[in-house]
């Protein structure tokens, strides 16, 4: 690196602290366990004040810690911007499993440890290394995303749309909502029900983020700018990721413009990594550069007229990626 920011700089006395703590045990006959050597950091980074978290932090050993995740393919580049939000912080979490961290040391967190790894001026033990060999080896189960995503297809596959025309009503989404347990408000509709398809998907699979909406009111599951301030923040099993990880199973907002004042109107989920050809719903999708195959409730059949974001049928759509904001995945 070049200059170091006043904060690498008090990460590096915090881990010359702790290898003299690890040595003088070790001297003395006593291993310290790593999720010791964690824990003992972590303490004398609050102490200092010197851990990155949110809120917001900005400024240059932000960009440093953002620079660290570019170049191991954690980060887009244009995300070095010396804020860490939500992208930054699940990139740092993204790395520490990588790593081979224990399951619940990888937070959302950068502090001088990570630092170090990613620099290369520490080694993961033998026993990250052995949990991060096994990670990369385990076929990766669906997520509640991808498991929606397929759901939604079938809809496609099955004819799904209002009925009548511009009704707001779906019959057969209404009755799987009323047997999912949801409120007559839910499945009573007559309302814009793009979000409303996206997390009946997700609470057909056990959705914990649908659950919160849609049936303990923790938040608007119906409101897409309420969701997006949501997964911003986090909130309720919700992720924002950066365009670069858009894939199959990956929630996107759409700003489509228009008398929304700039807020987001629509929702979709993925089915694959932009520009990415996709075979669903009984034929083959080809994006070009810079689009991404979507299926998406309460929109308009791909190549014919009609709304975007109100147009009554479950579809797939190939979509400019330049019209979503903050990427998210649910759980």
């Amino acid at each position: 690196m070049g200059s170091i920011s006043p904060k690498v700089t008090a990460a590096a006395v915090v881990a010359a602290l702790v290898t003299c703590i690890v040595w003088a045990a070790s001297a003395a006959g006593v291993e310290v366990p790593l999720e010791v050597q964690g824990a003992i950091t972590t303490i004398l980074v609050f102490a200092a004040g010197y851990l990155i978290r949110d809120p917001l932090m900005r400024g240059a050993d932000v960009k440093d810690a953002q620079v660290q995740l570019v170049r191991r393919g954690y980060l887009p580049k244009s995300s070095i911007d010396g804020v860490f939000g939500p992208v930054s912080a699940n990139a740092a979490k993204d790395a520490k499993w990588d790593i081979g961290y224990a399951a619940k040391d990888a937070t959302p967190t950068y502090g001088p440890l990570l630092h170090a790894y990613l620099e290369g001026r520490k080694k993961p033990t033998s026993l990250m290394r052995l949990r991060a060999k096994r990670r990369r080896e385990q076929p990766p189960a669906d997520t509640i995303g991808q498991k929606a995503a397929a759901t939604m297809v079938s809809w496609y596959q099955a004819g799904w749309k209002e009925y009548p025309a511009g009704s707001n009503f779906v019959p057969q989404l209404s009755a799987l909502a009323k047997d999912l347990g949801l409120a007559s408000y839910f499945y009573s509709m007559r309302y814009p029900w793009c979000a409303l398809g996206v997390f009946t998907a997700a609470l057909k699979h056990q959705s914990k983020t649908a659950e919160a909406g849609l049936k303990r009111g923790a938040f608007n599951a119906l409101y897409t700018p309420e969701i997006r301030v949501m997964a911003e923040r986090g909130s309720f099993g919700m992720r924002a990721v950066s365009r670069s990880a858009i894939d199959r199973g990956v929630c996107v907002l759409f700003d489509f413009g228009g008398a929304n004042g700039g807020e987001v109107d629509h929702i979709g989920i993925a089915l694959g990594k932009p520009g990415k050809t996709v075979n669903a719903g009984g034929r083959r999708w080809t994006p070009g550069p810079g689009e991404v195959v979507c299926v998406e409730a309460n929109t308009s059949y791909e190549g014919q007229p009609g709304s975007q974001a109100d147009g009554g049928a479950v579809a797939i759509r190939i979509r400019d990626t330049g019209l979503i904001r903050t990427p998210f995945t649910i759980t």
